[in-house]
């Protein structure tokens, strides 16, 4: 265990527990479980299978990070597109600043009737987030610790419940921006009631040295629909680890788009267990990394009941010396027949220096299933570039267009049309910065 590391968040909670959400409550019990949990195991470290790749550990021990401050003060969000990206859509807005609400900047006035949108700490006497924050999945216990870590530590969130057959009128927008150096730890509570729908949009930015640490809950009942898509891009020396489980009763639905640009180091873990029959999930995403970035995406499908369908696509291109990792899995249990899953991944190299681990799997436990898996990493094809620029077009506009083609399958994904053209035209400026 890394002592220094896994002090730094103790010593971090007996600091802050007197301000924490839920004191004396249930929840205060269910932090100090957590924290002793976590105590036991540490952070992860290579020696899982599940991070071989990420060295979470060191780059926490190393970094330091301590509590970030409550800033109640003006904001001045950075002036990096990815703030604004979602602008155009008409959407309700709530901002978090350094992992707490702020109201005075939010924007979610006039709810449909059956929609109820509070703070974490307005919501921890309701069963609903208690049963959402106590639930526990038998396929991630590599991943508890980094769970435990958020429920000892939690200081806010967004927590939203939809009642049966209600839609939310217009997407929900998370802004996450990280104003001042620190930790911040965040919990998101969803629940859908059966027939809800509802689509989420999330981004986290920020231009200062921080860590970012994320577990979204998520309860999707039968018949409903949630769309979900992020957008990730905050500092160069930023930490971002962003972990969600999720839930689906019968015939129920999940389409969740990440696109990560920024950030030292990243982690985006997705859990999905299929609880009802007729479910189905999509975890798609697309990075783009340069300079010493490090990106890695986790997902674990786990079809414990039959006929149901779950469908992932990640593609990614890496300039400079940066690092991809994709580690997937899709779990068939022997009694769930007639199940679905497809798991892909595509890397393109746009340097010699920059380094992409791909690890895709299956474990199936019954025969009658429809399941594949791959992986491909390559670099940009010299006779494509050859044929653009006979036509005229210079070789870096060329080789720019070829990265846009190649992404453009993962972004045709996102599943809500506005936001798929704000990623597409963040992408396109994106890489025309980059150096190519």
């Amino acid at each position: 265990m890394s002592e220094k590391a896994t002090r730094n968040f103790i010593d971090a909670y007996e600091e802050t527990r007197a301000a924490l959400p839920g004191v004396g409550g249930w929840l205060a019990r269910r932090r100090e479980s957590a924290l002793d949990s976590f105590r036991e195991t540490g952070l992860p470290h290579r020696r899982l299978e599940d991070w071989k790749y990420t060295d979470l550990r060191q780059t926490l021990e190393k970094a330091a990070f301590a509590p970030a401050p409550a800033h109640e003060g003006a904001v001045v969000l950075p002036d990096r597109r990815s703030a604004s990206a979602f602008a155009a859509i008409d959407r309700h807005v709530l901002i978090f600043v350094n992992g707490r609400y702020r109201v005075d900047l939010s924007q979610a006035a006039r709810l449909p009737k059956g929609v109820e949108l509070h703070a974490l700490a307005d919501v921890v006497h309701e069963q609903w987030a208690k049963d959402l924050v106590e639930r526990r999945f038998d396929d991630t216990r590599q991943a508890e610790n980094i769970v435990d870590l958020n429920t000892a530590l939690m200081s806010d969130g967004a927590c939203l419940r939809i009642r049966k057959g209600v839609k939310l009128d217009k997407p929900l927008h998370l802004l996450f921006f990280s104003a001042d150096p620190g930790a911040s730890h965040t919990r998101n509570l969803i629940l859908l009631e059966n027939e809800a729908e509802a689509t989420i949009l999330e981004t986290h930015v920020g231009e200062v040295a921080s860590f970012a640490d994320v577990v979204t809950d998520v309860a999707i009942g039968d018949g409903a629909r949630l769309n979900h898509v992020k957008l990730q891009d905050e500092a160069s020396d930023a930490v971002h680890l962003a972990t969600l489980r999720a839930r689906l009763s019968a015939d129920a639905k999940l389409s969740s788009f990440t696109l990560t640009l920024g950030c030292g180091v990243s982690r985006s873990q997705s859990f999905v267990l299929f609880s009802g029959e007729g479910a189905e999930a999509n975890i798609d995403g697309a990075y783009a990394l340069r300079n010493k970035q490090h990106a890695d995406q986790f997902c674990v499908m786990d079809h414990a009941v039959p006929a149901c369908t779950s469908h992932t696509l990640f593609k990614g291109v890496l300039d400079g010396e940066s690092e991809g990792v994709f580690q997937g899995k899709v779990i068939v249990r022997p009694h769930a027949q007639k199940s679905d899953g497809r798991q892909m991944t595509h890397a393109l190299l746009l340097s010699r220096d920059a380094a992409m681990n791909a690890k895709p799997e299956l474990e199936i436990y019954a025969d009658d299933v429809q399941c594949a898996h791959g992986s491909t990493v390559g670099e940009l094809s010299k006779e494509a570039i050859f044929y653009l620029r006979s036509r005229g077009i210079p070789e870096a506009e060329a080789r720019r267009l070829l990265v846009l083609a190649f992404l453009d399958e993962a972004l045709d994904l996102t599943p809500h049309d506005l936001a798929r053209d704000a990623l597409k035209l963040l992408v396109s400026e994106w890489f025309g910065e980059a150096v190519l």
